[in-house]
């Protein structure tokens, strides 16, 4: 996430410094770099926000599908894990009184 904000930050830079008038005074070029830090700042509040969304729907699409089948699965697999283990554990004391 972060080599992306980097590089949407160099892309904003080199947008800001080509379509400005070229300038000698400092204010003008710090201007430019203030008005990137801002672009920056909405560009990574935008891009936080639709991860959020996409996060969310994956959550809803989870709950809604995948977790109905899954649930059922995890079930079997933990009854057989359960009676596998009470067989085990009372034919144990068997094997050591043969």
């Amino acid at each position: 996430m972060s080599r992306l904000m980097l590089f949407v930050l160099v892309v904003m830079l080199q947008a800001c410094m080509t379509t400005s008038v070229p300038t000698e005074s400092p204010e003008e070029t710090a201007g430019i770099l203030e008005r990137a830090k801002l672009k920056y700042r909405e560009t990574k509040a935008k891009v936080l926000n639709v991860g959020s969304t996409v996060a969310d729907l994956a959550g809803m699409y989870y709950e809604e599908h995948i977790k109905e089948v899954a649930d059922s699965y995890m079930e079997w697999a933990k009854d057989s894990a359960s009676s596998l283990w009470h067989r085990l554990k009372n034919r144990v004391p068997t094997f050591r009184s043969t």
